[in-house]
């Protein structure tokens, strides 16, 4: 924020009071980013490409490096997401998760291997280095692709899905 808006991005970040910032996610994960020390806060949409691209992570870069924040002060809240019951990729896009970890693929063997995006995201914010005790993606375990009740999913929808919301601000 207060920077010139790049022509696309992913992700922002901010040390202003009372300014809501926010990540959209309709089976992509919004990712909420806070340090409480440095006052600061970022929101990130991952998608599968996003993840692969290292959004999570140049979220953080750019909150460490904007506003001196430190690794181990900032906590991560992963936002609903797609499941791996749910989200297929083709062999060759699965092949790259399937290198970041075997775990975050099932069914590799096959043409359309589902693969795990959170997973994903909370392995490559803990090799950049935030703690995995400040990662908190356990209160959305639900696959948004499962649940029309609770959540919007394009995966399940096609072209006519809503979309999720995280918001995220500072306050004094």
């Amino acid at each position: 924020m207060g920077k010139p808006q790049p022509d696309s991005y992913d992700g922002i970040v901010t040390n202003w009071k009372d300014v809501t910032i926010a990540a959209p996610g309709a089976d992509c994960i919004p990712v909420l980013f806070a340090d409480p020390v440095k006052k600061a806060c970022g929101a990130a949409h991952s998608g599968w490409r996003g993840t692969l691209l290292g959004v999570a992570m140049a979220t953080v870069n750019a909150m460490v490096t904007e506003y001196g924040c430190n690794l181990k002060d900032i906590l991560v809240v992963l936002g609903p997401a797609v499941g791996p019951c749910c989200f297929t990729l083709s062999q060759e896009s699965a092949q790259e998760f399937y290198n970041l970890d075997p775990k975050c693929v099932r069914r590799f063997e096959s043409s359309t291997p589902n693969v795990d995006i959170r997973r994903a995201t909370r392995i490559l914010l803990e090799t950049g280095g935030i703690l995995p005790h400040n990662i908190q993606d356990d209160s959305f375990t639900f696959c948004t692709a499962c649940h029309p009740d609770k959540f919007y999913s394009h995966v399940r929808d096609g072209p006519n899905f809503g979309t999720q919301m995280g918001f995220i601000s500072i306050r004094d």
